[in-house]
Order: structure tokens, then sequence, then C-alpha cells
């Protein structure tokens, strides 16, 4: 009798991870880019070591997307989509490297790339992905470290500062190797070199975009209390409950309960394992649900503790043998992906339903193209596409036409009604007047624009696309 060959879970992973990429890339090539990404893009054509919010490697990957494949939205977002899928191969790989079988770390990884957190990031060109990469690549490389591998420490240190160079949240790392250093089968580690070895080498990565902060005004600390400003600080148990609840959404509602179970069972005790995964997660948590009590937190601000939720999760069903409640947890997953990308056609549209911020996940995507058309025909109208330049106090305007009109870095200039700048192109590309005519955009007075623009033509002002019933109405200038 012939025997049934038995399939290999590497190969099916692959598989899988190269059809959600390219699904993701073909739905993310349709969209417009987001304020954010436009705003990334912006920063990535002057390559520095540092940007108004944010460190750099963001800029920096986008810069090569669009070096190796052009300036398009599907190029760009190409950051996103290779990120969460090299972050499942990362996955995958420390799993295996733990003694997981290779259809239970084949799952966990399916699993994480296909969570909400990452059907949603996974398709845009967001620091996320590549916090989660780094992330991912530290949680392996301190497992080396842990049992002796001598390279260990040094990927981690490596890891982590890359990783502070993708998004500053990563710093929760440290507190996160400390508690996992507490563990008493790991605990001697702290009488060796190898963690200050790490630090070290961390900081030596990050330093140049805290040297570059220091020489630039320390514009992330003013941006911080800029916002600080306008926070409704306080005790806010409300949205502190509203982001753990969120949680349950972006995570999968089945893998976060399992999680949360079994933390609350104390499962993970007496178990090096266990106490592996809860150390990183907990510090992650417990900084962003304490930002949500005093002022807000966004869902993703927490993306990294979800490593270890859907590895706890996957693993405890597959354990227990609960298989259906895993192909559920795979089925909410796959669920959310289609509404989210599919939502207009599969349901909207055959539902008659009107399209809106509330039934439309695109809904802001779709409208800002309306004014970049308006800008260009007005552009058009008295320079050619090689002179054009644009000025606005609003950096979304700048992000936004700067992409859509292609233009080169120093064409799209910030026009600073504050005492300080208040974004990348009022730092670094201040309006300035004298070489030709600049198209300024704003919602600001006449009176204001005079008085800092004597000489402002005034011209037919421009309109943004509809949100909900009422459309944005731009002021348009000459600046000669």
């Amino acid at each position: 009798m012939a025997r049934t060959p038995s399939l290999n879970p590497r190969l099916c992973l692959l598989w899988a991870l190269v059809a959600l990429a390219a699904w993701r890339f073909w739905v993310g090539a349709a969209l417009p880019l987001s304020v954010d990404e436009a705003y990334y893009y912006a920063w990535s054509l002057t390559p520095d070591w540092g940007y108004w919010t944010k460190p750099p490697l963001i800029a920096w990957a986008i810069g090569a997307a669009d070096t190796v494949c052009g300036p398009s939205a599907g190029c760009l977002r190409s950051v996103g989509v290779l990120g969460f899928t090299a972050c499942a191969v990362v996955m995958h790989a420390l799993l295996v490297r733990m003694g997981l079988e290779a259809a239970m770390a084949a799952a966990t990884a399916l699993g994480f790339a296909t969570l909400p957190l990452a059907s949603f990031y996974g398709m845009a060109a967001t620091t996320d992905a590549l916090l989660l990469l780094c992330w991912l690549l530290a949680m392996f490389s301190l497992w080396h470290a842990l049992h002796d591998h001598p390279w260990g420490w040094i990927a981690l240190g490596l890891s982590a500062g890359l990783g502070l160079l993708a998004k500053y949240s990563m710093g929760v790392l440290a507190p996160s190797v400390a508690l996992v250093l507490l563990h008493p089968a790991w605990r001697h580690h702290w009488r060796r070199p190898g963690p200050y070895l790490a630090a070290a080498i961390a900081g030596v990565v990050f330093a140049p975009n805290l040297w570059w902060n220091l020489t630039h005004g320390m514009p992330t600390l003013q941006h911080t209390a800029e916002i600080s400003k306008g926070a409704s600080y306080g005790w806010h148990p409300q949205v502190m409950l509203g982001f753990l609840a969120e949680q349950w959404l972006v995570g999968n509602v089945v893998l976060v309960t399992v999680f949360a179970v079994w933390v609350l069972h104390g499962r993970w005790r007496g178990s090096p394992l266990g106490w592996f995964w809860l150390m990183p997660s907990a510090p992650m948590l417990a900084v962003i649900a304490l930002q949500a009590l005093l002022s807000r937190a966004n869902a993703n601000w927490a993306a990294p503790a979800h490593v270890a939720m859907c590895v706890v999760g996957v693993t405890c069903l597959w354990q227990a043998r609960r298989r259906a409640w895993l192909i559920v947890a795979l089925a909410f997953n796959l669920l959310f992906a289609v509404l989210l990308y599919h939502g207009q056609t599969l349901v909207r549209e055959p539902l008659g339903l009107k399209a809106s911020w509330r039934t439309d996940p695109y809904w802001a995507l779709r409208n800002w193209p309306g004014l970049h058309e308006q800008a260009r025909a007005r552009l058009s109208e008295q320079l050619p596409p090689a002179s054009w330049r644009i000025a606005s106090d609003d950096r979304a305007v700048l992000a936004q036409l700067q992409w859509a009109l292609q233009l080169p870095a120093g064409s799209a200039m910030g026009w600073s009604r504050a005492a300080i700048p208040m974004n990348h192109f009022e730092q670094r590309f201040a309006v300035h007047t004298g070489a030709g005519p600049i198209l300024l955009l704003t919602q600001a007075s006449e009176d204001e624009v005079r008085r800092q623009f004597p000489h402002a033509r005034a011209t037919q002002p421009l309109r943004s696309a509809q949100v909900e019933s009422e459309a944005i109405q731009y002021g348009a200038w000459w600046l000669d």
C-alpha cells in the first residue's frame, strides 16, 4: 500500500507567506498614500540620522524601496509587506530553535503574519513593521545568548540599536531583558560581560540619532512637549480600558484571551520558557497602558507585546489539542483581512451603504487626491513642472502634494506660524521668497498672510475632496 506523502510545514508556511505578501502588495498598490506615509517619503528625499518626530530607519527603508522600484504606492508599501513577512520567518526560526515541532512553529508564524495588527500595518509603509522585525531579531538573539552562543549578545545589541533607529519604543526592550535575566536559570548572566556588551553595542548604533537630536535643537523633545500641551492629562481609566479592549481586536480575540488566562493561572511560573515570553510583553503593555491611563494611546503602540501573545496563544491551543479553537483564531484573522481589504466590494456596495469614514477604512486615503489635482492645474497655469514650488503651514498638505506632484527636496516649504518649527518642512525647508513664484496654501486669515508676506497675490482658493458633507478650503496665494 502506497504511503501518503506528508506535507512539509516549512514549505507550506513559505507558500502561505508568499501568497499573503502578494495579496497585500496588490491591495496596497491600488490605494493612495496616507498622510504619514507621504510624510515619511518626504523625509526619505533628504537622508539623515534623524527626523522631526522619529528616528531615521523608516525614511531609509522608503528611500531604498524608491531607489529599487520607483515612486509608486506599491513600491513604498513593500516596506510593510516585506517587513511583516520577515517577522514571520524570524519567529518560525526562533520557535524551531526552541524545540517546537515543525507544524506548531509554522502555525504560530502564520498566526502572527495574519493578525489584524499585521493585516492593517502589513500593507503600509510605517514604523511598525520595522520595529517588530527588530524586536523579533532581538528575541532570537537573546534566546541564543541565554544558551551561551557567543554571538548572541552581539546580535542582541545590534538588533536593539537598529530597533531604536526604527522607533523609540524599542527602548522598552531594556527592562524586558533585565526581567528575563532575573529568572534563576539565567541569573548568572549578570556576572558575565554579555549583557553589558549588548547594551554598549546598542548605544553605539543609536548614538548618531542622539547626536543628531542634540545638534538640531532636540526636535523630538519639542514635538513631545507640544503634544503634551494639548493632551488631557489626568486620570482616564475609560481610555485605558478602551486601549486594553483594542488589544483583543488587533491581536485576535481568541489568542489574547488564551494569553490572559495563561497569565492569570500562573502557567508561566517555574518555566524558563514561560518566563522568557511573559517578561518581554509585560513591560510594553504596562508602559502603554499607563500612557493610556494618563492621556491616550493607540492600539498599535503595544505591538511588540503581541509577539508573545501570539506564541503563547497558538502553542497553548496546540498543546491542549484545541485545534478547533486554533482554526477559529486563524479564520478570525482571515475574515478581518478580507473585510479590511475588500469590504467595499463585498459589503458596502451590495448593501448600498453610503461611503463614509464609518463604512470605509480607507476613507481618508480616497479623499485627499482632489487637492493635488487642483494644485497641479494651478501651478501649470504659470510655471513649468521643473519650477513648481509650494508652501504651507500644514505638514499634511505639503507631504501629500510633494508625493503626488513628485516635487524634489526643497520644493515643498514649511511656513512656521509658531515661535519654533513644528514639523520637518518648517525645520528643514522654511519658506523663502525671491527665487521665483511659490504657491502658498493655508487656512490662515488674509491679515495673517499679509503680515508675513506683504506682497502676496491672492488667487482662487483650492478645495480638498469631500470629508463627510464638507470640503476643506485652502486659501491660495502666489509668493514672489
